[in-house]
């Protein structure tokens, strides 16, 4: 709360642990005037943070990091207590990737974003060419809830480290998660200003940001629906957006597969977090030759997980609306004949947003579960005939973020993984693709617009801009006015010359070229 400019504000908002209820915070809910000023301190800090050399940004990620991993036990009670997972959850998944990603960029950028030499033209010899990366101005992030400290973070990180200023929102339900982060910033050196985090909803606060005619890109995380009408706004002004929506990812086990990891990998996909992630698995996808084994492995498995704050244990599902869309699904799947085989009953009498991990079999295309994003600890295990039909089946989703396939067969797995239609993909692996900070992260279809991390992802938040160089004392080019008589016959040969599919047309195109180009420099040596 102490970064927050003290606002003469009509409102505040108070935030429960969706764990137990207990209150976390009480926050002001800043309006569009507030959201505006915000901004214009972002736009009056951008020419001095864009010109602090990559050098000194370098140093503040270090720094950043060893606050952070110095201090993680108590940030990620912070984040638990907002989110309702366990603290072993927020550890790993939200500190630990950042961290990554901190010391990443801390190495790389200086590489990633050096001019790049490009290769010159022979039509117009004695130029040095390059592109270099800009920052692009003042970015807007939107942050979600599911994750809110890693996926505030990454899209932060790499827009200062570029050379932007930030305005960030983080989700109302974890408001904390965004303020902490700007502490650790400013306590590791970064320049008051340069990060500004926004409090409030997002139809108060989030939509006066989105429409904030000063803003140079939006980053958003979040629904599909939401991300489109942030593209309608964006696009009356337009300025450019990276979108990291939802998804309805697969997970495809091969009778090739090692049903062990098959079973322990597709388990853990789909109810870490309670099933609150982007990429994690909703569908899993099983060869029918082994569809009973894999159930024998898995439901054990699953019968095993239980709920509660403690390391080992499901955390409590975050939002009320996402338990009850879970809830939704689950009975419109019951009403349409599918089967529980492990969960599904949720128990009334625990306090909190607690649902019980859930396998479900006998599902039918037509159920939510099939073709809607869950969002939740819900998994359906269906089988399949051969392999092109559960890369079809795959590829049907309007959703296109990530994937897996489990099979010890490599050139089978890498077979899956290049016609999956998706942004990322796991060979006998979950999730992972955005543990590394090299991968750029991002989907495709319904899921998103453009990628984050890596080389492209960090020079996503720059404009490029192309540079020529010309040293040669010349007074003027060949074609340059007045253009010397004959000098379509000069081109024509220079053409032929350097494109004929022809040897000896090329050499002797290019011989006349050369006497036609001395003819005219003597023709003009007293011009």
């Amino acid at each position: 709360m102490k970064n927050i400019k003290k606002l003469e504000l009509s409102e505040n908002y108070s935030v429960f642990s969706p764990a137990d209820g207990q209150e976390v915070g009480n926050y002001p809910l800043m309006d569009r005037a507030a959201v505006d000023e915000a901004v214009q301190r972002a736009r009056e800090r951008f020419p001095f943070w864009a010109d602090v050399p990559m050098t000194e940004r370098r140093k503040i990620l270090r720094k950043v990091a060893s606050v952070l991993s110095e201090n993680a036990d108590y940030y990620a009670e912070i984040i638990a207590r907002e989110t309702g997972k366990t603290k072993l959850d927020a550890l790993l998944a939200d500190i630990y990737s950042t961290l990554d990603l901190l010391k990443y960029y801390s190495k790389k950028a200086n590489k990633l974003l050096k001019p790049v030499r490009a290769s010159g033209n022979p039509l117009l010899p004695g130029r040095k060419l390059y592109y270099r990366f800009e920052p692009k101005g003042v970015v807007g992030i939107i942050a979600p809830w599911n994750y809110p400290f890693t996926l505030l973070a990454g899209p932060a990180i790499s827009a200062l480290t570029a050379g932007n200023t930030v305005v960030l929102k983080p989700s109302s339900q974890t408001t904390e998660s965004g303020l902490i982060f700007q502490e650790i910033m400013e306590k590791a050196g970064l320049p008051q200003g340069v990060i500004q985090v926004i409090t409030g909803n997002g139809s108060v606060t989030g939509q006066a940001l989105v429409e904030n005619h000063d803003l140079d890109m939006i980053f958003f995380t979040g629904s599909t629906q939401v991300g489109k009408d942030i593209n309608v706004q964006a696009a009356k002004r337009l300025i450019p957006t990276m979108m990291e929506l939802g998804g309805k990812d697969v997970s495809i086990v091969t009778r090739n597969a090692n049903l062990d990891r098959a079973a322990h990998g597709t388990l853990w996909g789909g109810i870490t977090n309670s099933g609150q992630t982007c990429i994690g698995t909703e569908l899993i996808l099983v060869d029918r030759a082994v569809y009973d084994a894999f159930l024998t492995k898995i439901v054990p498995l699953a019968k095993n997980l239980k709920s509660g704050r403690e390391a080992g244990q499901v955390g409590s599902m975050t939002m009320r609306s996402q338990f009850r869309i879970v809830e939704e699904q689950l009975k419109d799947a019951l009403e349409k004949g599918a089967s529980v085989l492990v969960g599904g009953k949720v128990d009334r009498d625990q306090k909190g947003l607690y649902f019980p991990p859930t396998i479900l079999v006998d599902t039918t295309p037509d159920m939510l579960v099939r073709k809607e994003e869950t969002f939740g600890p819900l998994l359906p295990v269906i089988p399949y005939d051969s392999l092109e039909e559960a890369v079809r089946m795959a590829n049907q989703s309007e959703y296109g973020l990530s994937g897996s396939v489990f099979t010890t067969d490599m050139d089978e797995g890498r077979w899956v993984a290049n016609r999956l239609k998706t942004g990322s993909v796991n060979i006998n692996d979950v999730l992972v693709t955005y543990a590394y900070p090299s991968l750029p992260f991002g989907g495709v279809k319904k899921s998103g617009i453009g990628s984050y991390h890596g080389e492209i992802g960090l020079r996503a938040f720059t404009n490029v801009k192309s540079v020529t160089e010309f040293g040669w004392n010349l007074k003027r080019e060949l074609f340059w006015y007045p253009v010397p008589e004959g000098g379509d016959k000069v081109a024509a040969s220079l053409l032929a010359a350097l494109f004929s599919g022809n040897p000896l047309r090329r050499l002797t195109s290019a011989v006349r070229a050369g006497i036609q180009v001395i003819q005219i420099a003597w023709s003009r040596r007293k011009q």
